[in-house]
């Protein structure tokens, strides 16, 4: 395989090789770009089902206290507790499912818990709500379970459920970075398509300058210069540069035309 067709097979060729490698490497960064996507979402996703865990058990467990101390409904007191340990497991929970970079967040969050329980237990130790009942029922001065509500257990509340909210925040910066390496990513995994495309387009621009000046343009002067031979008997003549087969054409129409002329 020599000349033109040589040069047209291996253009087409640098083509075909071109998409291949540059569909590989697309292929690759997009694989890459899919677990990452996979990684944020499901962090998201663990990290929200772990804060709304927590956030579901204290708020089981303030509710129990509100019927125990405000309401003073004694049959809560259980209930404060059970609801209680079940907070602790999700904080539990949740720290053994999240990096250890928040392990500074989950001590202060141990730390409140624990002085979220102990207010209530001193409340459970003191006997405050049954003695109130029952200087209720004497017309006494009865304890006034709104109060410490207010001043002793809902600051130590609110702290708690802050520091919740900021272990959930803390989750949701520690996926920056993946969102920034799926960035650069997702640049790599287009980078080599918009290669690939430029290099095509130069490639079909050298392929139309090449077909054109040597072999179309040739074509048509030897088409036309033969035509004017057989009419007017006018000499064969291209001026186009021709090479290789273009060439080899030219030398053998221009041998046949003289051939014809000698036998004349």
């Amino acid at each position: 395989m020599t000349g033109i067709r040589k040069r047209i097979s291996i253009g087409f060729l640098s083509i075909v090789v071109l998409l291949f490698f540059s569909g590989l490497v697309s292929l690759f960064e997009l694989n890459h770009m899919s677990v990452d996507i996979d990684a944020i979402l499901s962090s998201n996703r663990k990290g929200i089902e772990l804060t709304e865990g927590m956030l579901d058990a204290i708020r089981s467990h303030d509710r129990a206290v509100i019927r125990y101390a405000v309401l003073h409904d004694t049959s809560y007191a259980d209930s404060c507790r059970v609801r209680y340990k079940s907070f602790a497991d999700k904080i539990s929970q949740a720290r053994a499912e999240t990096s250890a970079s928040a392990d500074g967040l989950f001590d202060e969050l141990d730390a409140s818990a624990t002085r979220l329980d102990s207010i209530v237990e001193q409340l459970f130790e003191s006997g405050s709500v049954e003695q109130g009942i029952m200087a209720d029922t004497l017309r006494a001065v009865e304890f006034d379970g709104r109060q410490w509500y207010d001043n002793e257990y809902l600051p130590v509340y609110n702290t708690t459920s802050n520091q919740i909210l900021d272990v959930l925040t803390h989750a949701q910066n520690s996926l920056s970075p993946r969102a920034e390496r799926l960035s650069r990513n997702a640049y790599r995994a287009v980078t080599p398509v918009f290669i690939s495309l430029v290099v095509m387009i130069v490639i079909l621009l050298m392929f139309y300058y090449f077909i054109m000046i040597y072999a179309v343009k040739p074509i048509v002067e030897m088409n036309r210069s033969l035509g004017d031979w057989m009419r007017y008997k006018l000499p064969f003549s291209v001026k186009s540069e021709c090479r290789d087969e273009m060439a080899e054409l030219r030398d053998k129409i221009e041998s046949v035309t003289n051939n014809v002329k000698m036998t004349k």
